[in-house]
């Protein structure tokens, strides 16, 4: 088998999973076809002359309904132009692609989007393969369908929505087509398990996330609850069963203690970003009722968007900024090396998503006060009182960068539409950027920077900024990429805030790709499924 299927990420269920899967199959009766497949396929074994021919010639039209035909091509030269899954004494692999494919929902995937009419028509019979040119045209589908499918599972079906993208990446880690080729050449039977082992950590926890809520709204009982009393005694039965369907617990008929339920509410609280105290708030009850649709919908978007991520970690470290969970996470491979609160643009002035690179860092930064704040908030503050420049260290430059003095600037005569000076806050302890900004390339002027008010950090909604990016956690970031410099970011520690220092610039050692996104679901250091408030209303969830 091709070693590059080890690198495929996100593909293995745990056991408890795989159960659920295989029962789900069962049910779907995808099986009951099977024991008329061979004398339907009685054209897979034509001449291999003709059937190369076919297939070369084939492959050469466009075939409607193939999505992926450069991919197909490329799996069928590889394969000799053989058949992959319609053969007359080998069934095994049809069945377990068959059986994946009926499983997409299990994955974070939609069944329609593989194939689905063709497959479908296949299963039931109605696709019939009466000829040499049936039974190959048939084989050309299941391919595309398989490749599209692992890719997905691979790569994501949803790439972010990114307002600048500045890096050069699509995720290409494992050559699925040359790995599934591999496996038609050397396997007998079935499909290869896709190792995860190479998946950041997000992908697995999410994907059994998305996988007990399949399997509980698959249930013939199924049905949304809402809640309506605060009672957590067990005559709620809303409460236990939507804690039930969320995971939180076992069995919507078990019986547990007032502690036990206590402690169930706080995994909800915490699950939901909600203040940790146990009591079935209000707050906490519009989140339970939230329904389960839309909260497989919000794990469906976060799992494909971790997928995509995912090649782009095994490369390099990687920053990423996930907005409405305001929170940073430096990957490296599989493992989260640093990870940090962020504070983020409130809705009225949004951090924009963005993917770019890390080209610098300035130490003891000058804060340029962006000319919307200027005008909007300072000017105001300025003609009531001319010592706020001196009190915040604000310095009055031109246009062309020639220093002023505020003085004899006549402020009554300056406003939003005439405003020809630039304010610049110069550094010390009360500067805005604090001691140290991290710069990469983008159109909105965005940067991640320190801030001396370190208290926001300890907010649970953390969106109060213009725009830009503050970190609970500067420092550790610039060891990273400072890594051959790391003596700098060492003295500046030491030195801590210096009034009036000029600002030292330090080329990046490590030129991390920072990916600002927004996604609405994610883990915790412990493991915990997150799901975030959609501060910025980008979605419209259960439309």
């Amino acid at each position: 088998m091709d070693s590059t299927l080890l690198n495929l990420p996100s593909i293995i269920l745990s056991i408890k999973y795989l159960t659920v899967l295989k029962i789900n199959f069962l049910k779907t009766g995808c099986l009951l076809w099977l024991a008329g497949l061979s004398s339907m396929n009685i054209y897979a074994q034509a001449a291999p002359v003709t059937q190369q021919q076919y297939l070369s010639e084939k492959l050469n039209d466009k075939i409607p309904g193939i999505n992926y035909t450069e991919d197909v091509k490329q799996f069928y030269a590889l394969t000799h132009y053989q058949t992959a899954w319609i053969e007359a004494k080998d069934t095994s692999r049809l069945v377990a692609l068959l059986n994946h494919l009926s499983s997409a929902a299990y994955w974070g995937l939609n069944e329609k989007d593989y194939q689905y009419d063709f497959v479908s028509a296949y299963k039931k019979g109605t696709y019939l393969l009466k000829s040499m040119e049936d039974s190959l045209k048939a084989d050309i589908f299941f391919t595309d369908a398989a490749i599209h499918f692992y890719n997905d599972i691979a790569y994501g079906n949803t790439a972010p929505i990114l307002g600048y993208t500045g890096i050069k990446y699509h995720p290409d880690c494992s050559n699925i087509v040359a790995s599934l080729a591999a496996d038609v050449l050397t396997n007998e039977s079935g499909l290869p398990n896709f190792n995860s082992a190479a998946s950041i950590p997000e992908i697995i926890v999410i994907q059994n996330k998305i996988s007990w809520i399949v399997s509980v709204m698959s249930k013939k009982d199924f049905k949304e609850m809402r809640i309506t009393s605060k009672k957590t005694a067990v005559e709620n039965l809303s409460l236990f069963q939507k804690l039930y369907q969320l995971g939180f617990l076992d069995s919507a008929n078990e019986n547990i203690s007032e502690n036990r339920m206590r402690q169930k509410i706080q995994e909800a609280q915490l699950t939901f970003n909600l203040a940790v105290n146990g009591e079935l708030s209000q707050e906490l009850i519009r989140e339970l009722n939230v329904p389960l649709s839309v909260r497989l919908e919000q794990l469906n978007l976060s799992v494909n968007y971790y997928r995509w991520l995912s090649c782009l970690t095994q490369k390099q470290q990687v920053i990423v900024v996930n907005i409405p969970a305001a929170y940073l996470k430096v990957y490296e491979g599989n493992k989260v090396i640093l990870e940090m609160r962020m504070v983020v643009g409130k809705p009225s002035t949004p951090t924009f998503t963005l993917a770019s690179t890390a080209t610098e860092v300035i130490l003891y930064p000058y804060w340029y006060v962006p000319l919307s704040i200027a005008v909007k908030e300072l000017l105001p503050a300025i003609k009531r009182d001319r010592s706020l420049l001196n009190n915040r260290n604000y310095q009055v430059l031109t246009k062309a960068g020639k220093m002023v003095n505020p003085y004899s600037v006549n402020w009554n005569a300056l406003s939003r539409n005439y405003f020809p000076y630039i304010i610049r806050q110069s550094t010390g302890c009360d500067n805005s950027l604090g001691l140290l900004k991290l710069n990469f390339y983008n159109p909105f002027g965005a940067y991640l920077h320190d801030t001396p008010c370190k208290e926001l950090f300890k907010e649970r909604r953390r969106f109060y900024s213009h725009g830009c990016m503050r970190m609970e956690k500067p420092m550790e970031l610039g060891h990273l990429v400072l890594k051959n410099n790391q003596v700098a970011i060492d003295t500046l520690t030491e030195k801590g805030c210096l009034k009036n220092q000029s600002p030292i610039i330090v080329q990046a050692d490590v030129k991390m790709p920072v990916v600002v996104w927004y996604n609405p679901a994610g883990v915790d250091s412990s493991g915990r499924v997150l799901f975030f408030e959609d501060v910025y209303k980008k979605f419209n969830w259960g439309k």
